[in-house]
């Protein structure tokens, strides 16, 4: 016989009439309960999933169509994938071949003391004033090693030979000159040329911006952070009104940076150079801000205002590394040159035979331009 203590004594009556364990009635409703609940909770995970892989499918296409028509390659972000894929070499014959991946090999193996981007700057295709005439022309030089950048300015009204030609004109001609032999990308490489014969160096990437689209990256990434030593002001230029400044640090939209970037009746083509060097270093320094590149919201806004105003010479598995290289940039120690008519300049002023306003290099010839862009981080 089996001992129970009080307090442990089975009373029938007792637990029917306590319902100290559920009926049959109250067992079928908490099953049908977690059955809803279930249902429920898996109903939910589907949705959100849903919608995450409908993002993520937006972003994706988003990005292919952007980078198509930034790079002029169809299906880039395939392509892209591809690269990181074991497939082996030139799989189904997309694959870059050895003399397409070499900068970026040399990158990767720490043998390329110094990468060079043309950054151009537009007003944009069918502006009636010189749409494809590049207002802005800066050489960005970085030591992928050390993280060191310099930034070299040359100015619109250079006279050089014409790549491709047979006669001199300004160098703010070359990119329109590619584009109507072929389009944007003749436009590039025409450009590449143009600078490399300036500068005496090799130019690797090339991109062009339009108006539109600094702008709208600008105003996208909130703003870019600019510290003026004095106040600035132009009341004259602009259509779009004036821009009065005051001296110090401050965070300017899209309208006022683009307006503080083209800027030279009441200063010169020199000092917005220099601008447009201090506007560039702010953008970098925001573009690669964590909330920027965290934001699905701001990387969709950009994508979309990416693709038609932006273009580049590289395809996308090459700006995956060279994204890379510019985010490591310490731009506290940049190296900043702007060429122009002062003693150290080494550019005097002249006119060509049909009396428009011209700069010619020092001597004639582009040796002392070229030692200075070659010997900038010594």
């Amino acid at each position: 016989m089996v001992y129970y203590p009080p307090e442990k004594q089975f009373d029938i009556d007792r637990i029917v009439n306590q319902k100290d364990y559920p009926s049959d009635s109250d067992l079928i409703k908490k099953k049908r309960s977690k059955k809803m609940f279930s249902k429920k909770v898996i109903t939910g995970i589907f949705v959100f999933a849903f919608f995450i892989l409908l993002s993520s499918g937006y972003t994706v296409y988003k990005a292919n169509s952007t980078f198509d028509k930034m790079t002029g390659e169809k299906n880039s972000v395939i392509k892209s994938l591809m690269m990181i894929l074991p497939f082996g070499d030139n799989f189904f014959q997309i694959l870059p071949t050895e003399d397409e991946t070499s900068i970026i090999e040399k990158l990767k193996n720490n043998e390329l003391d110094r990468l060079n981007f043309l950054l151009l700057g537009i007003r944009g295709v069918g502006d009636p004033n010189g749409g494809l005439l590049t207002d802005t022309i800066i050489v960005m030089s970085i030591k992928p090693q050390t993280g060191e950048l310099a930034l070299i300015s040359i100015p619109r009204d250079l006279y050089i030979n014409i790549p491709h030609r047979d006669y001199e004109n300004k160098i703010n001609e070359v990119y329109a000159t590619g584009v109507i032999d072929e389009d944007w990308q003749r436009g590039l490489k025409y450009s590449k040329d143009a600078v490399s014969l300036v500068t005496g160096l090799d130019i690797h990437y090339a991109v062009s911006v339009d108006f539109k689209a600094f702008k709208e990256i600008i105003d996208i990434l909130g703003g870019v952070t600019i510290t003026l030593s004095r106040p600035f002001s132009e009341t004259n230029q602009f259509e779009e009104g004036i821009i009065d400044l005051p001296a110090g640090t401050q965070n300017i939209n899209g309208d006022t940076a683009l307006l503080f970037a083209r800027a030279r009746f009441s200063s010169s083509d020199f000092d917005r150079s220099k601008r447009q060097q201090q506007l560039l270093i702010g953008v970098k320094e925001k573009a690669f801000s964590l909330g920027v590149i965290s934001n699905p919201v701001k990387v969709i806004s950009i994508l979309n205002s990416l693709g038609n105003h932006v273009k580049v010479d590289a395809q996308l598995w090459e700006l995956q590394e060279l994204i890379g290289v510019i985010n490591n940039i310490d731009t506290s120690k940049t190296k900043k040159r702007v060429f122009n008519t002062s003693k150290e300049g080494l550019l005097y002023s002249s006119r060509d035979s049909k009396r428009s306003y011209i700069l010619l290099p020092e001597g004639d010839n582009f040796d002392e331009i070229q030692k200075v862009c070659q010997e900038i981080f010594n």
